[in-house]
């Protein structure tokens, strides 16, 4: 198993990017992402699986994860390589790039994410090379 790291602006980078404010923004409005082009979608999306052996990725939009309820961890890697992919601990909201791969998995019994990605999102899928497994905590 690889290490769990946590979600720093540097640290994610090359997955995306964190949903809060730059430091040197002093608006009190500021747009993480703006895709005029294609309308986009929110959900919600809940899940109980401890292990996974697919990941997935949307080549022509990006994507959100904003945790709700549960612990989250979030598997990502680049687009050309998805078997060199890190675990983070979701306990902030995200932006992936178009492209990157991704899956969660819950720490507690169930999880709650709000996703916001293209209304007409197309998926790819990878299979992993061995199954990606955590154990439960309990909430």
């Amino acid at each position: 198993m690889r290490p769990i790291e946590r979600i720093t602006e540097e640290s994610f980078a090359p997955y995306g990017s964190v949903i809060a404010f730059p430091a040197e923004d002093q608006t009190n409005f500021y747009v993480v992402a703006n895709d005029q082009t294609h309308p986009w979608r929110l959900a919600c999306f809940r899940y109980s699986n401890h292990s996974i052996r697919k990941i997935e990725c949307h080549p022509t939009s990006q994507e959100s994860f904003e945790p709700l309820e549960g612990t989250t961890l979030l598997l990502v890697a680049e687009h050309t390589n998805p078997e060199n992919w890190k675990l983070f601990l979701l306990d902030r909201p995200v932006i992936l790039k178009a492209g990157v791969w991704h899956q969660t998995l819950s720490l507690t019994p169930e999880a709650t994410v709000k996703i916001t990605e293209n209304l007409d999102v197309y998926s790819d899928y990878a299979n992993l090379a061995g199954e990606v497994q955590v154990g439960a905590i309990e909430s």
